[in-house]
């Protein structure tokens, strides 16, 4: 297990247990390196693993890992990547990639059991938009709206809602998953978000948390198991 010299502050020391070690898809984008910067403050190992260029990741602890894997189709690879994980987080969002299948979730998330499966790991966290119904149940008028739009971002809303119907018709079966729902962006550094399975008498808000505060919520659930099965929504409290 990789170990960090960096210090945290006693409040945002984390109380839930906490994962050996976390592959995480999408590494190098900015939900990626937000949970890359918590596994290196907490001396959580992590797998960081890119479609090309690996050296965007830096500050690689002893005992992690890059791995470079071009297409979520090929299994020989994936599987490499995820052997030694206790869990897997996705940290795929609206890119230049939501057009490209190679890198679509959706598209292979028969491949990705599969890998995780044979590399010994049955525990993944799939982040996706607060504006998305939970799996089984239609899509929110917003994401059919969003859907629409012919740009990166209707590619990418359509992406995510492909991955909650996938999830509603039995993708990862055999898997302990975990659909969040969740708004992060760049900005803010003192949230803790809170969860919920609906809007009705939650306590959460509509904003979102930063990169990574999202990552710490993430590698929390990986090892407390509160929402297996399940699509909480994730976000600050509300105020």
């Amino acid at each position: 297990m990789c170990r960090s010299t960096m210090s945290t502050p006693a409040a945002d020391r984390l109380s839930r247990p906490l994962p050996h070690h976390v592959a995480v898809i999408g590494a190098a984008g900015g939900l990626g390196q937000g949970i890359l910067s918590v596994c290196r403050a907490e001396g959580v190992g992590f797998t960081a693993i890119v479609r090309s260029r690996p050296e965007r990741i830096t500050d690689v602890p002893r005992g992690c890992r890059v791995a470079v894997v071009t297409s979520l189709a090929d299994r020989a690879a994936l599987t490499d990547a995820l052997s030694g994980a206790d869990a897997v987080l996705t940290a795929l969002g609206v890119t230049s990639t939501s057009d490209d299948r190679s890198a679509l979730l959706s598209a292979h998330m028969g491949t990705v059991e599969a890998s995780m499966l044979a590399a010994g790991v049955d525990r993944i966290i799939v982040i996706n938009t607060l504006l998305a119904s939970a799996p089984g149940t239609p899509p929110s008028r917003a994401m059919r709206l969003f859907s629409w739009i012919p740009t990166r971002i209707g590619r990418g809303a359509s992406e995510q809602q492909a991955v909650v119907a996938a999830l509603g018709s039995g993708a990862f079966s055999s898997l302990r998953w975990t659909l969040v729902r969740a708004g992060v962006n760049a900005r803010g550094k003192d949230e803790r978000p809170v969860a919920s399975a609906e809007w009705d008498s939650a306590v959460n808000s509509w904003f979102p948390v930063s990169y990574a505060a999202m990552g710490r919520w993430m590698i929390e659930e990986a090892a407390s198991n509160e929402f297996v099965r399940a699509a909480p929504l994730v976000s600050r409290r509300r105020r």
